[in-house]
């Protein structure tokens, strides 16, 4: 079954703006607004510059595909002609195998894999914490958490509280396992409304931000800071100008690993975008989807920071639980309620589709090993499984903290390091081909052919990669010179994110 662009925008949506945005305000306020909303931009320039390189490169490895399958005699494949694909559909793993060995397969998918079960075991927990806090249990074995209850603590630290939590983890489980066991192209209707439904409340509580700090501006010091806070502050502002004007590297340090990982979206451009029908504007669709994602992150993290300021709540949704009192008007508290709870409901359609990213991974290096095809059967155990476990995780462990940190430098090292390895040595490879096709065409029968390929004369195109626009999605940022800059700058954040394991330990 296929989709439309429309469709595929709102499937990359889903995945790409997950839980991991919330945090963006916190930490761009605390870091200083300008310096981090420019930083923010930087990352988000080179996050969308690589899930582009990841559409050429597969185009690159299904085109040599498409060579070596074929006689060299029949084969006239054209680089700016027809934008059809090969039916095999490449995940980024195989793709690093072709350009990169074995080892750049494995490293990867298992870097892939820890991120992921990381992120679905965050997904788990952020439901179940949402949840057992808005919703009034109260019986001998069920209690209403409160905040406390999980701050500091691997789980929540009052048994009918855990309780509370566990049930609604396990509730959150039913829904998404059920998602999870069915195919993305079944899951069109779900997906398209929680598109919308995610686009309509981060730009609503954008709105609501900006609209109250006009109507009502707030100057609040910096020592008054809530008790969810957990970043080392030793200065006072009482200017509302130092929210855009101060700097502090400890908080500006996570803008690399959060925003790398809000913006992570490159493991999965292969499974989302193979449905599409209409595969000649993909490049404009990944462009237009970046361009969009980055305009929420920096609209809802500018909003609220200047309407809250270093009241900011980690999860910026929480900065809302106040004004669901019963002293404000039913309409702000349904609508304060409906931001609390909102990050739970939205990862209810990031969650199958993470599933069904890390089924792929899983079954491609199954079939890789045991040299033979998965079945249906597999694809719904394997994803019922990878959606089950990280689930039982999240019972135990509903901390989520560490957990963004950590799991920023799998993004880092997925986003930016692996997809440069494979743009350059693609590039090399596919250009290589392409002479050797050519030299062979112009020679007549096998008798003539075989003695240049012995002796390897008919690679003399190898080394002449030409122009940088040799797919339909290549740029002007597509050559040598934009991969030795994107691999600098995905060392330098991975060593800024492991930086940051020490400093907020």
């Amino acid at each position: 079954m296929t989709y439309g662009c429309v469709v595929g925008f709102f499937y990359n949506l889903n995945l790409i703006v997950g839980s991991g945005f919330l945090a963006i305000p916190y930490v761009l306020v605390h870091s200083g607004l300008l310096v981090s909303t420019l930083t923010l931009l930087v990352v988000a320039f080179f996050s969308g510059l690589t899930a582009r390189w990841i559409l050429e490169t597969t185009y690159r490895g299904e085109a040599i595909l498409r060579l070596r399958s074929s006689k060299l005699t029949d084969a006239s494949p054209s680089m700016s002609g027809s934008h059809q694909r090969v039916p095999t559909k490449l995940e980024v793993g195989q793709l690093c195998e072709m350009f990169g060995g074995l080892w750049a397969r494995f490293t990867y998918d298992a870097i892939n894999l820890m991120s992921v079960v990381t992120a679905l075991w965050a997904y788990g927990s952020l439901a179940g914490s949402a949840w057992s806090t808005n919703i009034p249990f109260d019986s001998s074995t069920l209690g209403q958490c409160g905040d406390a209850d999980f701050r500091g603590h691997l789980h929540p630290a009052d048994n009918r509280c855990w309780n509370s939590y566990a049930l609604c983890v396990l509730f959150f489980g039913f829904v998404v396992i059920s998602l999870s066991c069915v195919g993305l192209s079944e899951q069109k209707v779900v997906q398209l409304f929680l598109g919308v439904f995610r686009l309509l409340m981060i730009i609503s509580m954008s709105i609501y931000s900006l609209v109250g700090e006009i109507s009502n501006p707030r100057c609040w010091e910096k020592d008054t800071l809530s008790a969810h806070t957990n970043l080392s502050v030793n200065a006072t502002y009482n200017d509302c100008k130092e929210v855009w004007t101060s700097f502090n590297i400890d908080s500006w340090i996570l803008v690399f690993p959060l925003a790398t990982n809000a913006l992570f979206l490159h493991l999965g451009i292969p499974t989302l975008t193979q449905p599409i029908k209409d595969k000649q504007n993909l490049g404009s669709l990944m462009t237009a989807l970046f361009i969009a994602c980055t305009f929420l992150y920096a609209f809802i993290g500018v909003s609220v920071g200047v309407r809250y300021k270093y009241h900011v709540v980690e999860t910026c949704t929480l900065t809302w639980v106040p004004t669901t009192e019963s002293q404000y008007s039913t309409i702000v508290r349904i609508y304060s309620y409906l931001v609390v709870l909102y990050p739970s409901l939205d990862i209810c359609s990031a969650y199958p589709i993470m599933v069904t990213i890390a089924s792929n991974i899983f079954l491609v290096d199954y079939e890789l090993v045991m040299k033979t095809k998965s079945t249906r059967a597999m694809r719904v155990v394997s994803r019922f499984l990878i959606a089950t476990l990280p689930l039982i995780g999240s019972v135990y462990m509903s901390n989520l903290v560490q957990a963004g940190i950590y799991g920023g430098v799998f993004c880092c090292i997925s986003t930016y390091l692996f997809p440069a390895l494979i743009q350059w040595v693609s590039r090399r490879t596919f250009h290589c081909e392409m002479g050797m096709i050519s030299n062979a065409q112009n020679l007549q029968n096998d008798e003539e052919r075989a003695p240049l390929v012995a002796s390897g004369k008919y690679e003399l195109g190898c080394h002449v990669l030409g122009s940088h626009k040799d797919t339909p999605y290549s740029t002007i940022f597509s050559g040598d010179i934009m991969v030795i800059v994107v691999t600098v700058f995905g060392v330098w954040s991975t060593c800024v994110t492991i930086a940051s394991w020490f400093v907020h330990s």
